[in-house]
């Protein structure tokens, strides 16, 4: 199952809480990806997508963002989606 974690929070602590439970949806053996607002806004939050990023995982800018993003394509591969705004 792979799962679509979308953060366009630019609070500070929701957008780590989403990559937290991004992070914890692996758990359960879910494929994970996160579309997320950049620039990531804690350290916490930087390392919970680091984390992800190193187990495989695809973390990247939501649509809009100056860095680009394809949402619509994510859209497609995903089973379920989590939208954290």
């Amino acid at each position: 199952m792979t799962i679509l974690v979308i953060a366009t929070t630019r609070d500070p602590q929701r957008q780590a809480e989403a990559l937290r439970a991004a992070l914890g949806l692996t758990l359960r053996g879910a494929r994970v990806e996160v579309a997320v607002a950049e620039p990531l806004l804690t350290p916490l939050a930087r390392r919970a997508a680091d984390t992800l990023r190193s187990f495989g995982h695809v973390v990247g800018p939501v649509p809009g963002d100056p860095a680009g993003g394809e949402l619509a394509g994510a859209l497609a591969r995903a089973d379920r989606v989590e939208v954290w705004a």
